[in-house]
């Protein structure tokens, strides 16, 4: 039986028709070389953003951005700043450039930017922001996010990471496009990977200042986003119908699971991404839990891959999925 798989925290309904459209009608052209400067890219998401294409940076993945950021902005001998339990590709990537990693702790499983003044010094050049964070599914809002910008340094960049921010539903959800005009230190990194269903084609793109901008494009490798990936990014610009609905049905399956989770005694908080985490008291409680669901047919993430102890993190999958999740626990 092949598992489902709930790991990844990929979209559950596949990626926009228009997308595959967009494909299909460039798949056969796969022997050309893609373009150096995507600019029909740059330029649908400078739209999008309310941005100059000049303020725009693409890459395969946002991962790769990010491995950009610490390149272009972290010297020898200084430093990147995040949190505890948060996205690993920071300190990770960190590490692959022998750049210190040093790491703010959670409050009440939130990235409480406050947290991070205390660990600001003068070897600080780049800190991460998971919002919604990553595993915990919690955010920030608009007002602590402008708040701890207006008490950061200049020269230190603060990015943004809104890879899972079109499934927000709260309401104090940051505008952060507002905050990159004031504040040019601030950079926004977002993802084809999650709602837009493209994780396959690796995509994704930063808003930022126009020099800092430009910093990264020098240092870009040449065609490093594939042939098709562009084209089906633009063309799931234009399916803000997909997006809208797949954004709902996340919103509800989310509430429906954390819901039934709590009803069933399990630890967990609601949840601002397309995936819930849980946190047990042992080791074995969640390797219960994990062993169970697999011999299911239900693959979730053990968040001991991401060095992280005793905590689970599930994909939000469609209705029937999470029907049987809950079912399975109740048993």
């Amino acid at each position: 039986m092949e598992a489902i798989k709930l790991s990844a925290n990929e979209n559950c309904y596949g990626c926009s028709p228009l997308a595959l459209d967009a494909i299909r009608q460039k798949y056969k052209e796969v022997y050309l070389y893609p373009e150096v400067n995507p600019v029909a890219l740059k330029a649908k998401l400078a739209d999008k953003c309310g941005v100059t294409l000049k303020n725009i940076v693409v890459g395969a993945g946002s991962v790769r951005i990010i491995d950009g950021l610490i390149q272009t902005f972290v010297g020898p001998g200084e430093e990147v700043l995040t949190f505890e339990k948060s996205f690993i590709a920071y300190s990770q990537l960190a590490g692959f450039h022998k750049r210190k990693c040093n790491y703010a702790p959670l409050s009440d499983l939130r990235c409480s930017p406050e947290n991070l003044l205390p660990f600001i010094n003068d070897n600080t050049r780049l800190i991460f922001i998971a919002n919604p964070n990553n595993p915990t599914g919690t955010i920030i809002s608009h007002a602590e996010l402008e708040s701890f910008l207006s008490k950061v340094p200049e020269n230190i960049v603060v990015t943004i990471d809104e890879a899972y921010g079109e499934y927000v539903t709260d309401s104090f959800y940051p505008y952060s496009i507002e905050l990159q005009k004031k504040y040019h230190n601030l950079v926004i990194l977002r993802s084809f990977s999650k709602i837009y269903g493209l994780a396959g084609l690796r995509i994704g793109y930063a808003v930022m200042e126009e020099y800092k901008a430009s910093l990264m494009t020098e240092g870009q490798i040449p065609f490093s986003l594939n042939y098709l990936s562009s084209d089906a990014a633009i063309a799931s610009l234009d399916d803000t119908d997909f997006i809208k609905e797949s954004a709902l049905a996340n919103a509800e399956q989310r509430d429906y699971l954390v819901r039934e989770l709590k009803n069933l005694g399990y630890n967990t908080i609601p949840s601002q991404a397309n995936f819930i985490y849980l946190w047990f008291d042992n080791d074995n409680e969640k390797i219960k839990m994990y062993d169970m669901l697999l011999q299911n047919g239900i693959n979730i993430c053990d968040m001991k891959i991401f060095k992280q102890e005793k905590s689970l993190r599930i994909t939000i999958g469609k209705k029937e999925i999470n029907q049987k999740i809950i079912s399975l626990l109740t048993k």
